[in-house]
């Protein structure tokens, strides 16, 4: 007879869901409201219809569409990097959280210093 997983998860441990609205709670508020606003929405918009694809699957010679518009050096809350489009790139999802994890320390990484 097979055994079956258990249904809930172990007490003590957190899903994602959990961790990323954690995450949210925690970020700065003047940060999300920049993402959160009508002006970087457009900016965002017009950014991605002019590079439709994923700048880092391009130089690994892949085509890939992008949805995310990245900041190459990341802002950290300075509002004339954030809204410099010279330093944007269109990125897809998964380079995107590749990208911040390993600047960020996600997975286990060591956070970069800027």
């Amino acid at each position: 007879m097979a055994v079956r997983p258990p249904i809930h998860r172990p007490v003590g441990r957190r899903d994602k869901r959990e961790a990323d609205r954690d995450y949210a709670r925690r970020r700065d508020p003047a940060i999300r409201a920049l993402y959160a606003s009508a002006r970087w929405q457009r900016a965002r918009r017009h950014f991605l219809a002019q590079h439709p694809l994923c700048a880092e699957c391009e130089r690994q010679g892949r085509v890939s569409a992008a949805n995310t518009v990245d900041h190459i050096i990341p802002h950290r809350g300075d509002t004339e990097r954030f809204w410099d489009p010279n330093g944007w790139q269109a990125l897809c999802a998964s380079c995107h959280s590749r990208k911040t994890a390993a600047e960020d320390g996600g997975f286990g990484n060591a956070r970069r210093r800027s």
